[in-house]
């Protein structure tokens, strides 16, 4: 065992390493990030704000971000995170001037602020998503924004059940 031996350059390197590295990972930065939890419970169509989250360090990459004011698009309990499906990246109800909202069944992988293609056998319209709501069994259903001249077609297709929802880019 030559590298045991005298002088013990060998074990004085290994000794150097391990501090370098100790030294490396306590001044690294932290790979954390704040992201808002609800410190009160919020029901449907209750603003998410400064007032009503608490900000939290959490490890990067955990959670998606999410922007901030929101309206809550389902119920909320403290203590919950905010997630990125949670509510509208507005306060109002986010339904552009001239153009009203039609609720719709939605399929899955939806998210408020998609851009959709309403058919039905009598029009074919975009529209914008507005909000999302699953359903405790399993339906997903959302208020789908639509120019103000194609809301009486959509909305009587909507109530016939014959719409389709198109997702695309």
């Amino acid at each position: 065992m030559f590298w045991l031996s005298r002088p013990p350059y060998v074990r004085w390197s290994l000794a150097a390493i391990i501090v370098a590295t100790g030294l490396v990972m306590e001044i690294a930065p932290e790979s954390t990030t704040r992201h808002p939890f609800v410190v009160v419970d919020l029901a449907v169509g209750d603003a998410i704000d400064d007032t009503a989250v608490t900000w939290r360090d959490i490890p990067r990459g955990l959670l998606e971000p999410v922007v901030l004011p929101t309206v809550a698009s389902r119920a909320l309990r403290a203590g919950d995170p905010v997630l990125l499906g949670d509510g509208s990246a507005a306060t109002n109800s986010g339904i552009p001037e001239g153009w009203w909202g039609v609720e719709v069944d939605l399929p899955a992988g939806a998210r408020s602020g998609m851009s959709v293609k309403l058919v039905s056998a009598t029009t074919a319209v975009d529209g914008i998503v507005i909000d999302v709501t699953d359903g405790d069994f399993g339906e997903r259903t959302g208020l789908v924004a639509v120019p103000g001249d194609a809301a009486e077609g959509v909305a009587t297709a909507a109530l016939d059940t014959t719409v389709m929802v198109l997702l695309g880019g």
